[in-house]
Parts: structure tokens; C-alpha cells; sequence
């Protein structure tokens, strides 16, 4: 894939330094050619390919003049890029939404259902449909279809599920953003919409709620345990918003088809790096676990992120499922698309010797690492870029990980971008790390998915430099994959 050039304009004391950039563009991550793009929408498994629909700017590289962008995969790491599905108009802007396959008697076409913001301030839901897979849409004459007559009524999510009574409807789900408020409608025909109830207000003030899914999942792969899980997206506003900035959360309960009931208070973290957003599953994915996309950023610096003409870019795909962990129900993501095979084809499981070690390796590469930390000690690993590092290390007393990113890139981006983030590891247990490096895109999946980090990074497009130190010298299975199709070591 092509790599773009941004300048950056850096400061040390009184002397401002001009350096050049490179960010690659993603090779198995979704990023659009050109232009900006956020959230995912409309994700669905259909006829064989797996389709996303996206917050998208046809105009330009900032926020602005939202429609839906289109994008279809057989495999879900080579993406095919299509034209505009939903274009905004003077009136009507086109926010977040899903799509479901509506197959009857008398239909057989995909419906998506969607936020429309219009330009007197009003956001309400509107329908188009399609009858070509998905390539062209035609809004309904009778939009909106559901309206609160809100300002920030948004983001439905429309998924199928049985009633109190057991008779299969649609049901919707949607936000009061500023109320911090979930609400639950219900549909025979995807026309007329009956409010069922509310989830929320809960968990930290001062934020927004958006993007809400609810799937239902078997614990322990035990299906006479399931449990349902709420996910939403954060947003920090106000003048003192916390400058962590955006970020996923989940609540583990039940639902009834008419009302969300959660099994403790508050809100859990879905991802506990800072680039995390919007999250929401495949509707008829093949496999019997929900897989989720979610966008890289986030809102805090969005915008001033150095690619060109591109900006924004999709996760992995990640296959959900809840362990019982520390006496209660985790939601666990497993991340898809990583070839298995190719990160065995290179293997080192040599001790690591006082002094470490350390290798070069592509800015598209997977490193898988495992270890004992009851023999190693603290163990960390460090990678170096044109400018910038990113830290990832664990300590055996407090069994937390940490990724740390930095550097002058970093520091010229935005005072917030630079960070420290911690997940909680059991400190005694081994320890494995299955790390993508996709240009500017880090995922950090810490033992088979149970702790989970996104960041973006700014290692540049040429060789990174890694290496890793222990306490005590120990024995480190490295395995290390090239993404472009080349392992170096």
C-alpha cells in the first residue's frame, strides 16, 4: 500500500524543528483511500461478503458533510472500496446507523435505518432500502420514521430478539446522548415503532453515550448461562472534559426483549487503549459469535492526526465472548484476520539474555510473545520508530500492563496525544501478547483477548526497531510476522 507524506512542525525549548512523517496507510486494516471517516455503520454479513458502511466526508480529510461510505470484504483483511452509499444533503446530514436483511413473503432487500441530522438542529431516524445488495440505496418517502422531535436522539441499532411473551420482533436501540440514556423500541415490520423502556443514566458524568449494540452471549460457552452485554461509546464534553478523551464501555445483564436490566451498577471498559470508538457488531454474521469493528481514534485529536489524503482507519475484527474472570462474567475479544500460520513461521524460543535482546522488523508486522513472569521478573518490550517509541511492559507486583507512546511526532500532534494507559493482568499467571503494528495502528490483545488496548502510533513508514529486557534472564517465545508477506528477524 502506498505511504503518504505530512509535515510536522516541532518544538524543543525556543527552536522549532521541521520534520517529515511518513504514515503508512493500513495493509489489513480498513482505511479509505481518501477523505475522513469515523464511525462504522451498517456492518452486515451478506450473499458471502461482509459490507461496512461508514461516518465519511466525500469532501475532504476533517469532519464534516456526513454521508455513509461503503466497503466490502470476502475475508475481512482485503477490502474493496465502493462508491457512496448515503449522500448528505443542504438539509440533512447522514449520522450512524445498522442495516438488516428484511426477508419475507413479500420483500427480500437490505433496510438500514439511520440517524438523520437535519440543519434546524432536530436528529431523528429515517429508512432507505436497497435491492442490489447494498450498492444503491433509496430513502423512504415517509422519513423520518421515528422522531422524539430531540436534538440528539441518534446511532440506532436494530437487532432481532423474542419478546416477554416469545414472539420474535425487531427491536432498536438508541441514544439520548446528552441524557446518557439508552432506549428500546420494538417493531413487527420495521415501520412502526412502539417504545419498550430506557437504560441509564450510569457510570461517569460529564460525557455523552452513542453507538449502543446488545448482543447475547453464552458464558463460558455454556448457553444456560448466557447473559446479554450493552456496549456503548463515550465522549467527554464541557469545558473541563476529561482529556483522556473517548472511549468503549460495556454492561453485563439481562433482557427480556422489552427492558436492559444490568447485574451490577456502572459502566466496565471495552478496550482500555486511548483509539477505541464506536464499536458495534456484523448483523447474520456465519459464526455464532458476534464480531465486532470499531474506529481507531480518537475524539480528542481525531482531527489533527498527520495522514493524507486519508484519515481514519477501522480495528481487527474481533469475535466477542464472556469468561468467567475473577468471579464474574468478562467480555473477551479475539481478534480475526491474523494468520496463524505466518506468525509460526518464524519462531525463536531462545532465553533472553541479561542485556535482552532485540531485531528489526516492518511497520506492518505481528509479534507474538510469550513468557512466565514468575522466571523473567518485569519484562519490556520497546519499539522505535523514526521519532517516537511505544513502551508496553509488565510488572510482577501489581500484574499490570502498561503501553506508554511518545516522542516528538507524538508531542507535535497534541498535548493529550502522548500517554500512559494500564490493564490488569493476573500477576502470577504466564503471560502472552499478541501484538498488530499496521502502520499507525497498534492492537495489544493480552491473553487470548481477556485485556484489550488500541492506540495510535507514530513509528513512521520505514524499519521499527524492537527490543525486549527481563529482570532475570528466561526463556521468551518471539514470534514475529510481516504483514506485506515478509518475516524479518
Amino acid at each position: 500500500m502506498p505511504a503518504y507524506r505530512a509535515e510536522l512542525r516541532l518544538m524543543a525549548g525556543s527552536l522549532h524543528h521541521t520534520a517529515e512523517l511518513r504514515v503508512p496507510r493500513p495493509i489489513i486494516h480498513f482505511a479509505p483511500e481518501r477523505h475522513w471517516m469515523n464511525d462504522p455503520n451498517g456492518l452486515i454479513h451478506h450473499q458471502g461478503r461482509w459490507h461496512v458502511y461508514f461516518q465519511f466526508n466525500p469532501e475532504g480529510n476533517e469532519w464534516g458533510n456526513m454521508s455513509w461510505g461503503h466497503a466490502s470484504s470476502s475475508d475481512l483483511l482485503s477490502w474493496t472500496e465502493h462508491p457512496v452509499a448515503l449522500r448528505y444533503s443542504p438539509t440533512e446530514q447522514i449520522y450512524s446507523g445498522s442495516i438488516v436483511h428484511d426477508q419475507t413473503s413479500e420483500h427480500d432487500r437490505l433496510r438500514a435505518i439511520y440517524t438523520s441530522a437535519y440543519s434546524n438542529g432536530k436528529q431523528a431516524q429515517s429508512e432507505a432500502t436497497s435491492s442490489d445488495g447494498g450498492m444503491t440505496w433509496t430513502r423512504s418517502p415517509h422519513n423520518p420514521i421515528l422522531d422524539r422531535g430531540t436534538s440528539n436522539f441518534r446511532d440506532p441499532k436494530v437487532i432481532r430478539c423474542a419478546d416477554p411473551e416469545g414472539r420474535e420482533r425487531w427491536i432498536l436501540l438508541a441514544v439520548e446522548a446528552e441524557d446518557r440514556q439508552v432506549l428500546f423500541y420494538g417493531s413487527d415490520d420495521l415501520e412502526t415503532w412502539d417504545y419498550l423502556s430506557s437504560f441509564g443514566p450510569t457510570g461517569p458524568v460529564g460525557v455523552v453515550w452513542e453507538c449502543p449494540d446488545l448482543v447475547r452471549l453464552p458464558l463460558d460457552e455454556d448457553p444456560e448461562r448466557a447473559r446479554w452485554v450493552l456496549t456503548l461509546s463515550t465522549n467527554p464534553v464541557g469545558d473541563e472534559a476529561d482529556r483522556e478523551g473517548s472511549s468503549m464501555s460495556y454492561v453485563v445483564g439481562d433482557f427480556d426483549g422489552h427492558t436492559f436490566t444490568a447485574e451490577a451498577p456502572g459502566l466496565r471498559r471495552l478496550d482500555h487503549g486511548r483509539d477505541f470508538y464506536a464499536g458495534v457488531t456484523f448483523a447474520d454474521a456465519p459464526s455464532d459469535a458476534p464480531i465486532m469493528l470499531g474506529w481507531m481514534s480518537n475524539w480528542q485529536y481525531a482531527d489533527q492526526i498527520p495522514s493524507a489524503p486519508w484519515r481514519g482507519a477501522m480495528s481487527l475484527p474481533r469475535e466477542l465472548s464472556l469468561r468467567e474472570l475473577g468471579g464474574r462474567a468478562q467480555l473477551v475479544q479475539r481478534p480475526l484476520g491474523l494468520d496463524e500460520a505466518l506468525l509460526r513461521s518464524d519462531v525463536s524460543s531462545a532465553p533472553v539474555p541479561a542485556g535482552g535482546a532485540s531485531w528489526n522488523l516492518s511497520v506492518h508486522s505481528v509479534i507474538d510473545l510469550a513468557w512466565d513472569p514468575r522466571v523473567t521478573g518485569n519484562a519490556k518490550l520497546v519499539l522505535r520508530g523514526q521519532s517516537d517509541f511505544v513502551e508496553v511492559t509488565h510488572d510482577t507486583n501489581s500484574g499490570e500492563l502498561t503501553i506508554r507512546r511518545g516522542g516528538r511526532a507524538s508531542e507535535a500532534v497534541h498535548p493529550d496525544f502522548p500517554s500512559l494507559i494500564s490493564m490488569p493482568l493476573d500477576p502470577s499467571a504466564p503471560v502472552r501478547l499478541l501484538i498488530c503494528l499496521d502502520g499507525p495502528l497498534l492492537e495489544v490483545f493480552a491473553n487470548g483477548g481477556e485485556q484489550v488496548a488500541s492506540h495510535l502510533v507514530l513509528l513512521g513508514g520505514g524499519a521499527v526497531s524492537a527490543s525486549i529486557t527481563t529482570d532475570r534472564p528466561a526463556l521468551i517465545t518471539v514470534a514475529v510476522g510481516d504483514l506485506a508477506g515478509e518475516s524479518q528477524r
